[in-house]
C-alpha cells in the first residue's frame, strides 16, 4: 500500500480516489494529455470491496503508512484507496470538465494550479461534489474469496442488474411506445386540421385575390373605354371646330374631294395647288405645290416628323412648314426669315400678295408686313385677342376677267370689284362674338357661305389665288 501511494503512476492493484474536489479537478486537468477530462462520483455505500481512507493523518497511522512520500501525497491529495471490483451500477454523475478550458498544465504543483484556477469554476465543482459518510469509507472486506469466485459473483451481480435495468428499459419502451401512438394519433388530427385551415386560407386568399383582380380588370377597362370615349369625343369635336365637309372652288378641286376627309388637320392653297395634311406619318395629299416644298415632304420616311402645319403663297413659290419635332422649312421674304428664325415654333402662318405676310406664335403675339388695309386695320384694333385662321387671296390680274365676273358684279352691283383689296378671312381663337370676319370674297363664295350658315356653321376659309377659295364647314 505504501509503494502504491509513493509509486502513484505504476499499475497495482488499487484504485486512487479523493475527497476532495479540487484534487479531483486537478487530476482530470493536470495528468497526460489523453485525459477524458471528466470527474467520476462513485457510490461506496454500494461498494463491496475495501474501502482504505488515507486521506488524514489519522487514517494514515491506522493503515501503518509512515514513509514519508507516501505520508505527504497521501494527506496532501486526500486520498482513498479501493480495492475490489466497481460496478457500474456504482458509478454516480460524470462532471465534464472540458468546457471550461482550464489549461492549467503548465503548472508543476497542485498548489499552482490550484491558484490558477478561476474561484466561480472551483464553487461549482464543489457544488456538484457528493460527500460519503465517513463509515463508509473504512470498510474492510467482507470475506476473503478466492479471485475466481469473487468474478463469478460479480459477474452474476453485474448480470442481474443488467438484466433488471433492460427489463425496465424494455417497460418503459413499451409505455412510451403506447404514449407516442397516442401522440401520433393527435398529432395527426391536429396537423390535419391545420392543412385543411391552411388551404381554407389559401382558397380564400386566392379567391380575393381573384376578385381583387376581376375589380381591377373592371375599373380598368371601365377606364379605358371613358378614355376612349373621351378621345373620340375629343376628335370628334375637334373635326367639328376644323369643319368635317368642305366646298371647294379651285383649279384642283376634283384631286382635292377625293382625298378629303373629315379628319384632315388643315388644307392650303396656292398659285397652282393645294396640299391637305393629317396629322399622322406621310399624312398629306397635294398636287401643283412648289418643288421646294414637295421634295422636303415627300422625302420623309415614316420614321420621321410629319408637316403639321402649312402654308401657301397665292401669287409665287414661298412657302412654310412646320413639322411633329418642331423643326420647320420655309422660302419667304427677308423680313419673314428675319421675324421667324430661331423663334420656336409658330402656330398661324398665312402668305399673301405681293409678298406680304402674317405669323402669330402659341403666346398670341403676332407680326405682320404688307397686308391689305383692311385686315391690317382689323388686326390692329383686336390686338386682345389671338388669331385661329388666316388667309388671304391674291390679286385679280387685269387680263384675268371672265364672263361669270360679269355676270356677278351684273347681279350683285360690284363694279368696283375689279379694284378692290385681296380677299381675307380670319378666324379669332376666343370665339366671341364675332367669331370670324370674310372681307372683298368672290360673289360665289359669298352665295356659298350664305347657303351653309342656313344650316350649319362656317369653320374655315382658305383662299389661293385669286378667285380660288375652300370652304370648311359643319353642319
Amino acid at each position: 500500500m505504501e509503494q502504491a501511494l509513493a509509486e502513484g503512476g505504476v499499475a497495482n492493484q488499487y484504485l486512487h480516489t479523493t475527497l476532495s474536489p479540487n484534487v479531483a479537478l486537478y487530476i482530470a486537468e493536470h495528468t497526460t494529455q489523453k485525459s477524458k477530462q471528466q470527474i467520476v462520483e462513485i457510490d461506496l455505500e454500494g461498494f463491496s470491496g475495501e474501502v482504505i481512507d488515507v486521506s488524514d493523518p489519522y487514517g494514515c497511522s491506522r493503515h501503518g503508512i509512515k514513509h514519508h512520500k507516501a505520508y505527504h501525497f497521501a494527506v496532501k491529495h486526500k486520498v482513498v484507496m479501493l480495492r475490489g471490483y466497481v460496478q457500474p451500477s456504482r458509478l454516480g454523475k460524470v462532471l465534464n470538465t472540458a468546457p471550461y478550458r482550464l489549461n492549467v498544465r503548465g503548472y508543476p504543483s497542485f498548489e499552482d494550479s490550484e491558484k490558477a484556477v478561476p474561484p466561480f469554476v472551483l464553487q461549482e465543482v464543489k457544488s456538484y461534489w457528493r460527500y460519503d459518510p465517513a463509515w463508509a469509507r473504512c470498510r474492510k472486506l467482507r470475506m476473503q474469496e478466492a479471485p475466481d469466485q469473487a468474478w463469478k459473483d460479480d459477474d452474476a451481480v453485474h448480470g442481474g442488474v443488467l438484466k433488471r435495468e433492460s427489463e425496465r428499459l424494455a417497460e418503459q419502451i413499451a409505455k412510451l411506445e403506447v404514449q407516442k401512438k397516442l401522440i401520433d394519433a393527435q398529432s395527426w388530427q391536429i396537423q390535419e386540421r391545420t392543412e385543411k385551415e391552411a388551404r381554407r386560407k389559401e382558397e380564400e386568399r386566392l379567391q380575393k385575390l381573384e376578385q381583387e383582380r376581376a375589380e381591377q380588370q373592371r375599373l380598368e377597362e371601365r377606364k379605358r373605354k371613358r378614355e376612349e370615349e373621351e378621345r373620340r369625343q375629343e376628335k370628334y369635336l375637334a373635326e367639328e371646330r376644323r369643319g368635317p365637309r368642305i366646298w371647294a372652288c379651285c383649279t384642283e378641286q376634283d384631286h382635292l374631294l377625293q382625298y378629303f376627309d373629315r379628319a384632315a388637320l388643315q388644307v392650303a392653297l396656292g398659285r397652282s395647288g393645294y396640299i391637305t395634311l393629317w396629322d399622322r406619318a406621310k399624312g398629306h395629299s397635294w398636287s401643283g405645290i412648289p418643288n421646294l416644298l414637295y421634295n422636303k415632304i415627300n422625302s420623309r420616311g415614316y420614321h420621321q416628323s410629319h408637316a403639321t402645319l402649312v402654308a401657301l403663297s397665292p401669287d409665287s413659290d414661298n412657302y412654310y412648314v412646320q413639322f411633329s419635332d418642331g423643326t420647320a422649312s420655309w422660302v419667304g421674304p427677308d423680313s419673314f426669315t428675319n421675324a421667324i428664325q430661331n423663334s420656336g415654333r409658330l402656330s398661324v402662318v398665312a402668305f399673301g400678295p405681293s409678298g406680304s405676310w402674317f405669323v402669330e406664335w402659341p403666346s398670341g403675339a403676332w407680326q405682320h408686313e404688307g397686308l391689305p388695309r383692311s385686315l391690317s386695320n382689323m388686326l390692329n384694333s383686336n390686338r386682345h385677342r389671338s388669331v385661329a385662321i388666316l388667309s388671304i387671296s391674291g390679286k385679280r390680274d387685269e387680263d384675268d376677267f371672265s364672263d361669270i365676273d360679269e355676270y356677278y358684279e351684273l347681279i350683285h352691283g360690284r363694279q368696283d370689284s375689279r379694284d378692290s383689296e385681296p380677299a381675307w378671312f380670319i378666324r379669332w381663337e376666343d370665339g366671341k362674338h364675332p367669331a370670324w370676319k370674310l372681307m372683298n370674297q368672290p360673289a360665289d363664295l359669298s352665295e356659298t357661305v350664305d347657303e351653309v350658315q342656313q344650316r350649319g356653321a362656317v369653320r374655315s376659309i382658305e383662299f389661293g389665288k385669286h378667285g380660288e377659295w375652300v370652304l370648311r364647314y359643319s353642319d
